[in-house]
């Protein structure tokens, strides 16, 4: 089952709070629920700004309204960053200005653009703009639209109209639910928003219908496949190949962009050990391995290394007091 928290918080400028202090506490706010950047004010004398976070397993979305800013994500920070997110800003009022890989992305209000946590970028919005910001693993987004990274749309706003306009009031609707909707939201609806997402990316990129059988339609069951058997340590690719009705070399083939069949089954694995140590961190390290569908402990202890660049152990250990079931 999934799990969510909201958060919420506003900052001013006050006689006790210069802008800098206010900018810093913003900063932090905005570091934590979307990316580290980098802030300024674009009008002298007061400032503030208003945020309201729901955090999921792997996805957060954020509805966020201040006065006029610049944020920039800078190289060192990019460089920095353990983890890489599709960005997606849903702009509800005001206007938005953000330059990324060389594209400048005119965003008013009723709009939607995509951007990339892995690039750097420099925005700047209007007094009084109010978004809703959507970040979700890259990773996870490509695999569900079956896309490589240099077929996104990045910096490329479009109106939310028509069948995009639906996918935004989609995450509007959840970014504005009250907190004690948000776990049974989680519950039921997490899994649908890396799923909406590729939509969204799928209609910005003007494909309508899946790809020829060999690419995406192909990657698209092999995905849907492995998400039923992951956790089964018997699992082979001649059996994944079989159920997708494709040879072995077709189903590298379509895999290939994604790390291969063997790579996703070990990123759904590791995704679940660390579900499960959040949910339960006493349980035994071998019975984790076991539950998440791996051979051996030996297998378990490399591939979340290779994937988190941590141990079992040391992910434990990072888990903050209270994290249990969150």
């Amino acid at each position: 089952m999934g799990n969510a928290a909201t958060a919420s918080a506003e900052v001013c400028s006050s006689s006790g709070t210069s802008a800098r202090q206010a900018f810093e506490q913003w900063e932090a706010l905005l570091a934590d629920a979307v990316v580290p950047t980098s802030i300024e004010p674009l009008a002298d004398g007061h400032w503030h700004g208003r945020i309201s976070t729901t955090k999921f397993d792997r996805s957060s979305l954020t509805l966020m309204a201040a006065s006029a800013q610049r944020v920039m994500r800078t190289k060192r920070q990019v460089e920095q960053a353990s983890a890489e997110f599709l960005l997606v800003n849903i702009v509800e009022e005001g206007s938005n200005w953000t330059e990324q890989n060389g594209r400048l992305a005119d965003t008013p209000a009723g709009s939607i653009v995509f951007f990339d946590s892995a690039r750097p970028l420099d925005s700047r919005t209007t007094e009084n703009a109010v978004s809703t910001i959507v970040r979700a693993p890259m990773r996870l987004v490509l695999e569900h639209a079956g896309l490589v990274r240099d077929e996104l749309p990045i910096a490329t706003p479009m109106p939310t109209t028509g069948a995009l306009g639906v996918v935004a009031s989609f995450f509007r609707g959840l970014a504005a639910l009250p907190s004690e909707e948000t776990s049974r939201a989680a519950n039921i609806l997490e899994s649908e928003i890396a799923g909406m997402l590729s939509s969204a990316v799928l209609l910005a990129t003007g494909q309508t219908s899946p790809a020829p059988s060999d690419s995406l339609y192909t990657r698209q069951q092999v995905i849907a496949f492995l998400r039923k058997r992951y956790t089964d340590p018997e699992l082979t690719v001649d059996e994944v190949a079989h159920a997708c009705l494709v040879s072995r070399r077709t189903l590298y083939r379509v895999c290939e962009d994604i790390g291969g069949p063997a790579a996703l089954v070990r990123r759904m694995r590791v995704e679940h050990a660390r579900r499960l140590l959040r949910a339960d961190p006493t349980r035994p390290l071998s019975a984790i391995a076991a539950a998440s569908g791996f051979a051996s402990d030996r297998h378990f202890y490399r591939a979340f290394r290779e994937e988190t660049g941590l141990t079992p152990g040391q992910f434990r250990t990072q888990l903050e007091p209270g994290t249990a079931g969150r």
